[in-house]
């Protein structure tokens, strides 16, 4: 068997078990298992052998008992990062790759005392004086983008799972990045003062408790629940940040979060209450407040 002619059966057993893309990820499955990309494997269509074509069948009866692609693959790209995933730590989506950039945009703006609006702008040449805190980092994707595009900052991430930080950790060696420094342990509790911080951003769990059953398969029962749990109405983490960030943040320093598609007023309501102020919220790409950034 040619390894093209092993693509039609395989979505055909992903459709089958109600996967939703099934094509797209019996593709991406069988060119991982085959170690060719894909300009390779459609232009040469080499022949399969009893070992590959096996491997290929235990990645797809993977997939197909709803298994996350990104555990099966091992790794997502992020930015222009590549992230180690697997079970224990929650996958990175789109949704923070905007976190990420409107935080560099940010930073720079305020060192610079600019608006740009281009992350590929030219990389800042000094942040020796900035620190930043990525709260419940997990695969440490926020940090270490932070940290490739601000390369003399000082960044820092906790989270409470060994697993995640673990992660994190392999991470950084694989993408080659030494200014993060990881911490395990719940929010702010690793964080020795008297650090304080420019920027603190978070991606928090912020699943209602109740909406958990509802999720896709493969997040409700692959991805970890305490990365999504954010309490009976999501807003548990929000206020446990909210009520100590203060203590953690330089005046003219800001704070970011990640927020559920409704979550946005709720969440703006529980930073005011703890003294925050000039409260901005930013829509992602499909229009959904996603965004709060907030200042003392």
């Amino acid at each position: 068997m040619r390894l093209l002619e092993k693509l039609k059966p395989s979505a055909d057993l992903l459709e089958s078990s109600g996967v939703s893309d099934p094509l797209i990820d019996a593709e991406l499955l069988v060119l991982h298992a085959s170690g060719l990309d894909r300009l390779s494997a459609y232009r040469d269509n080499p022949e399969i052998d009893r070992l590959q074509k096996a491997k290929i069948n235990r990645l797809l009866k993977r997939r197909a008992k709803g298994e996350p692609l990104q555990y099966i693959i091992g790794h997502i790209d992020f930015l222009d990062l590549k992230i180690k995933v697997g079970k224990e730590v929650l996958i990175p989506r789109p949704e923070t790759e905007l976190l990420v950039q409107e935080a560099i945009k940010t930073v720079r703006g305020k060192e610079l005392g600019g608006t740009s609006n281009n992350i590929n702008a030219s990389r800042l040449t000094s942040h020796a004086l900035l620190n930043i805190l990525d709260l419940c980092t997990g695969s440490g994707c926020i940090a270490l983008a932070i940290a490739k595009e601000l390369p003399d900052a000082k960044v820092y991430a906790s989270d409470i799972s060994a697993t995640a930080i673990k992660y994190a950790k392999k991470n950084a060696v694989i993408n080659k990045i030494k200014n993060v420094k990881f911490l395990k342990g719940s929010l702010f509790e690793p964080i020795r003062k008297p650090i304080l911080f420019d920027l603190i951003i978070s991606n928090p769990p912020y699943i209602r408790t109740s909406d958990i059953s509802g999720l896709q398969r493969e997040i409700k029962e692959w991805e970890p629940v305490g990365a999504l749990d954010g309490g009976e109405d999501g807003l548990d983490f929000y206020r446990r940040i909210f009520s100590e960030a203060g203590s953690y943040l330089k005046k003219s320093g800001k704070i970011m979060v990640e927020v559920g598609f409704d979550q946005a007023k709720d969440v703006a309501r529980v930073a005011t209450g703890y003294g925050f102020r000039k409260i901005e919220i930013i829509k992602d790409y499909s229009g959904i407040e996603r965004i709060l950034k907030a200042g003392l």
